[in-house]
């Protein structure tokens, strides 16, 4: 970090807020008995959104995702409207949709609920977990730190693993509901982590992850709580002076 008045200021990573003219990466649709191509489609933009894929403001065309995706503009279309209607885009023509992009009000919002629902999710997670469910946990958590270790850090890369972690901790909760009605919340900040993550991340960051872990081991669902409440607002705190006021 750089320091200017005493105060340290964090630097935005070169290019960061410019929004992404073409389609994500995404995986391309084959048919699936039982399953449409809407449906794969939702979800493959879903997970893009919630896992700081895409950008906040970038524009997502039918055309541009029919064509990365291999499929007829129809599916693509649905899914757009069903993302829109989840919050997670805005459409201003017939065939274009935008990312949206939380201002500081927002955030705000938006992290507050997070930390009553991942909160009460962790929460019930420490209540369950088990020494079984924790190898996945810190295998990822191991992964993390790997990313975090990379002489060059890629942000999509390190945000796909913690958003893995989160959520193989939301799902110990056992709650199918609470944890869908995070992933909403997720499709709003998602794009937001991927522009404003901390640019001087680096593997001390992994010490919320890790108190996570010793609390769901020790079924302690107040320290689980606090290390959660402790990653989230300090990833709020780096990000909120990045964003435009209401």
């Amino acid at each position: 970090m750089k320091r200017k008045s005493g105060k340290a200021v964090r630097k935005r990573r070169p290019g960061a807020g410019r929004p992404k003219a073409s389609a994500p990466d995404l995986p391309r649709i084959t048919p699936l008995e039982g399953i449409s191509a809407e449906r794969q489609v939702y979800e493959a933009l879903r997970y893009s959104l919630m896992s700081g894929g895409v950008l906040p403001n970038a524009g997502l065309t039918l055309r541009s995702l029919s064509e990365a995706m291999g499929v007829s503009l129809t599916p693509v279309r649905e899914a757009l409207k069903r993302l829109e209607a989840d919050g997670a885009l805005v459409s201003r023509s017939k065939s274009a949709f935008f990312v949206y992009a939380p201002d500081k009000s927002d955030f705000a919002q938006i992290t507050d609920i997070r930390l009553k629902l991942e909160g009460h999710a962790i929460r019930c997670a420490a209540l369950k977990a088990r020494e079984r469910d924790l190898d996945s946990l810190r295998r990822i958590n191991d992964q993390y730190r790997t990313e975090l270790s990379r002489d060059k850090i890629s942000t999509v890369d390190t945000l796909q693993v913690n958003f893995r972690f989160h959520f193989e901790v939301y799902t110990l909760s056992g709650s199918p509901i609470l944890t869908q009605m995070i992933e909403t919340l997720w499709l709003r900040i998602g794009p937001t982590l991927q522009r404003d993550w901390p640019a001087d991340s680096d593997i001390s960051t992994t010490i919320f992850h890790d108190q996570m872990l010793d609390a769901l081991a020790h079924n302690d669902p107040d320290a689980a709580e606090a290390a959660l409440h402790n990653d989230l607002t300090a990833a709020y705190r780096e990000i909120l002076p990045f964003l435009r006021d209401t």
